[in-house]
């Protein structure tokens, strides 16, 4: 980029400056931001650059102050002492001079002792406390003035109204900490306002008809963040009681009466008094703040709050008051920051995917773009209504996240002036059989069964681990036999011939003797995996394995009525419709019929005793297993028992891989549920 002049540097000042003020009420004003946090620290570097190059700081840039600010409608509180942000590092590099710049400031080469906990994604709050008793609850609003939300800070379970412990408390003190909404109950808020519009849509349409005003709807949150930031500013305190929020404790400000040595003591007595707080991770050095923050990364996901960040304090207090500030930051902490969850990028594309059961899905092409080292190229749009909900279109610019931190999806669209008029339309034929498309619902589907991408998709699922595991018949290989005209069904696969495949590209003596030795070996099959490589509409492993031990044989299931089916706990109407059209259609009955002959279905295992150790027990795992997580679950399930995601009052077993995620573990142990390794759990089950 070509060095500017001071006049263009300013005006690229100006807007940066703008752009960032308007992020900032857009994201702490109206919890609605337009743009993920990667984004917003590019411009943010892009202005403290410019201003350090330029010598254009001024004491009201963005850069110089907290980002937020304090909404009209909540009375204004001042900090006693202020919320300062935290300065952060992109990489390893950026950390290890936050290190160097703390030791050229004291004029030492001893090295420094650091803690690191996690940098909460959630709403930072000061909880003021007058001799032991809660008087005050803010956000902190600019960092020197916040909202007081007293009434609903106090609706938050985990928050003490008085301090806990007989031991000495201050005369008054400012406990700071991050109000956050758990990942695992987001969804649900989601689901349960898109019901509550619902409602409220069918009575607009009356209250239209009778000409009065619409109701408004209720607003949708964009991630748990937002959803903490929702509730906790509700003017209505009963409508932030029926939110699951949680409040940790990960420091304090002003303090009257008590003084505190270093940080690990700050969060003993924190834990004393009865606030939930992250131990913080001791370290020696630099070396392992670093080590400890990338162990923290990798086990992101399996904490149910998000974090995007690890933050690193001065251990000693003594050093911190040496250290002191900043204009904006505190010099005795940073903020090492994950790679992002959620990135921008533009739509060059909607095509349009053909599933194995015969569901067209939108599907956006994307340039291509990283998240967490993975490239992102597509993005599933599901159905025609979701691309007109989030009105989706060709260039536009997009903000991706990997749900799950494993499937790609568009979050929303970013707002723009210049956007083409063409709305997405689906196709009124298959894109790859030309067979006209039959709407059920909210979806499109492609009728005739022979066509070519369904064929393909139900041989992936028949080949694939979950089914008869044939190594070697990749999609790629799925493709190019059926269009030489070799495969035609799944039963195919297990007549193909030497010569059939030797004269085609690709297939070389060895690795075809290798293929055919493979598909020979996986003639032997349990009852539930067959059954899950049918491709049966809205049947999965689980209802497989309901299935497989509810008939035993696939003579039971082909035979099986629709009032049979629906007696089974886990199967209802529209599940029992598709498997009993699955079997009345006389090609796919054909197929299955051609399949029996060719492989030999193994003998369900006898159901696990009534007096089993595991039976109707409950499981949680967490933390890296060396057994698939897959295996594991199928093994309980076989022996009775149930995994869940989450540890609660009903859990009865807590089962501890390496690099557990803090909040299981804590939890399993308040509550007093047995806590076992994976050897201690595969005795128990016998795997």
């Amino acid at each position: 980029m070509p060095e500017l002049t001071k006049k263009q540097a300013r005006a690229e000042v100006s807007l940066l400056r703008k752009e960032i003020s308007r992020h900032d009420h857009l994201y702490y004003a109206e919890n609605n931001p337009e743009i993920p946090d990667a984004d917003y620290d590019k411009l943010m570097a892009r202005l403290i650059e410019l201003e350090q190059l330029h010598d254009l700081a001024v004491p009201d840039s963005p850069s110089r102050r907290v980002s937020g600010e304090v909404a009209e409608q909540f009375n204004p509180f001042a900090h006693k002492i202020p919320m300062m942000s935290i300065d952060n590092t992109a990489n390893e590099h950026e950390t290890r001079e936050f290190d160097r710049r703390i030791k050229r400031f004291l004029k030492t080469e001893e090295e420094i002792e650091y803690i690191l906990q996690p940098k909460f994604d959630g709403v930072s709050a000061s909880l003021t406390y007058v001799d032991g008793e809660l008087h005050h609850g803010t956000t902190r609003g600019d960092g020197k003035m916040g909202e007081e939300v007293t009434s609903n800070i106090k609706t938050i379970r985990s928050v003490p109204l008085i301090l806990a412990g007989q031991g000495r408390k201050p005369k008054l003190i400012e406990i700071r900490g991050e109000v956050i909404f758990p990942k695992s109950l987001f969804a649900k808020l989601n689901e349960e306002l898109k019901k509550v519009n619902k409602k409220l849509e069918e009575e607009n349409e009356t209250l239209l008809k009778e000409k009065k005003n619409p109701k408004p709807l209720k607003m949708l949150f964009k991630n748990p963040r937002n959803a903490a930031s929702g509730s906790l500013r509700q003017l209505n305190s009963s409508v932030t009681a029926r939110r699951p929020l949680h409040f940790y404790a990960w420091g304090i400000g002003g303090c009257d009466g008590m003084d505190f040595r270093d940080e690990f003591e700050i969060y003993e007595i924190l834990n004393r008094w009865g606030f939930s707080v992250e131990e913080p991770k001791n370290c020696r050095n630099i070396d392992e703040a670093i080590q400890h923050s990338m162990s923290l990364e990798q086990r992101r996901d399996s904490i149910d709050y998000e974090i995007d960040g690890a933050v690193v304090k001065a251990r000693s207090r003594r050093l911190q008051e040496i250290l002191g500030a900043t204009a904006k930051y505190p010099r005795w902490s940073v903020a090492i920051k994950f790679s992002p969850k959620q990135v921008s990028t533009k739509v060059i594309d909607i095509t349009i995917q053909v599933g194995r059961t015969g569901h067209l899905t939108p599907v956006a092409e994307l340039i291509p773009v990283k998240i967490s080292g993975i490239e992102i190229k597509r993005a599933s749009l599901h159905t025609e209504d979701t691309v007109r909900e989030k009105d989706i279109r060709v260039g536009d610019t997009v903000i991706v996240q990997r749900a799950g931190d494993v499937i790609p999806e568009i979050v929303e669209m970013v707002p723009s002036k210049q956007r083409r008029k063409e709305q997405f339309l689906m196709p009124q034929v298959c894109p790859r059989c030309e067979t006209c498309v039959e709407k059920e619902g909210s979806f499109h589907l492609c009728p005739n069964i022979s066509c070519p991408a369904q064929i393909k998709g139900r041989i992936s699922l028949f080949t694939s681990r979950n089914a008869f595991d044939i190594e070697g018949l990749g999609k790629k290989r799925v493709e190019q036999l059926i269009n030489e005209g070799i495969l035609q069904n799944i039963a195919d696969v297990f007549t193909l011939k030497e010569e059939q495949l030797l004269n085609l590209e690709g297939f070389a003596e060895k690795s075809t003797k290798k293929l055919l030795d493979e598909i020979e070996n996986s003639r032997n099959i349990s009852f539930e995996k067959f059954i899950n490589s049918l491709s049966i509409k809205h049947v999965g492993t689980r209802t497989a394995q309901i299935l497989a031990q509810e008939f035993k044989t696939p003579e039971n299931l082909m035979k099986a009525k629709s009032e049979d089916l629906i007696l089974i706990d886990g199967i209802g109407e529209e599940l029992a419709q598709s498997i009993i059209r699955f079997f009345e259609n006389p090609e796919r009955k054909s197929v299955v019929e051609a399949l029996l002959h060719q492989v030999r279905i193994e003998k369900e295992p006898e159901p696990y005793p009534e007096n089993s150790a595991t039976a109707e027990k409950t499981f949680v795992l967490t933390g890296t297993l060396s057994t698939s997580r897959e295996q594991i679950k199928q093994k309980i399930e076989k022996v009775g028992g149930k995994v869940i995601n989450s540890v609660s009052r009903k859990t009865d077993f807590l089962i501890l891989g390496t690099n557990p995620g803090t909040t299981k573990l804590k939890k399993a142990s308040e509550l007093g549920i047995s806590i076992i390794d994976e050897e201690q759990l595969k005795k128990l089950i016998g795997l």
